[in-house]
């Protein structure tokens, strides 16, 4: 028996199962970023080239899979023609995959400097203090994912204050390398600075990936309110 306000609930079935489909291939996008992510910083702290290099290769998977969120996202509005929050979701994954796939650029950017410095030996200071900004980063972009896996906004609007942890790691660590670049090459200081600044700008995606979630279940996209309020 059909529902008269309802006529096809079996379509409408079929229509969420899609959308909780492409949700789970965005979680499924950060996921492999996640992973690139670690290897990243074994490389990094190891001077594992072959890890740096396993890292560059795979974004190719990484791509891939960013291109087949697009592509189900797009098929389904031609297709369905969906409106209000359905829309909205949609929307929203479209820029969730984006600010994905650029972390994962950011992370094979980083794994070819290691490779063009051939490994970095740093001093103990250093190597501690890199150690630490690539775990709340990393830490902090998968918290993006679990968020974006569990559409939770409230740990979604938590992530932009969590964010000034990795900005003031990134602080010191510009510091600290300020204070240790007369003691190297100038290309691996260099090469270090870019660590830091993809470090930030990976930080800087995870919270605005918390921000689409937050605009997809309370309709309301925070940095427009902050807008509004001003």
């Amino acid at each position: 028996m059909t529902d008269e306000h309802n006529p096809h609930p079996d379509l409408r079935s079929r229509f969420d199962a899609e959308l909780d489909g492409i949700r789970r291939g965005a979680v499924a996008l950060g996921s492999l970023v996640l992973e690139n992510a670690e290897r990243l910083i074994e490389a990094l702290l190891e001077s594992r080239l072959d890890l740096a290099q396993q890292a560059i290769d795979a974004d190719d998977v990484v791509d891939r899979a960013y291109i087949d969120v697009e592509r189900r996202v797009f098929r389904i509005i031609a297709l369905q023609q969906p409106v209000a929050s359905d829309l909205r979701l949609l929307i929203s994954i479209i820029r969730i995959a984006h600010e994905i796939e650029r972390s994962g650029d950011l992370v094979v950017n980083c794994a070819k400097g290691i490779l063009r410095q051939q490994g970095f030996t740093l001093s103990h200071p250093l190597q501690g203090l890199i150690a630490r900004l690539c775990r709340a980063t990393v830490d902090l972009f998968g918290r993006s994912i679990e968020c974006l896996a569990e559409m939770d906004h409230e740990g979604a609007g938590r992530l932009d204050e969590e964010d000034d942890e990795v900005d003031d790691l990134v602080g010191e660590f510009y510091a600290l390398l300020a204070t240790e670049a007369q003691k190297m090459h100038v290309d691996t200081a260099i090469e270090l600075s870019r660590v830091g600044r993809y470090m930030e700008r990976i930080a800087d995606h995870a919270v605005n990936v918390g921000e689409h979630i937050t605009f997809v279940v309370t309709g309301i996209f925070p940095r427009h309110a902050e807008i509004d309020e001003d």
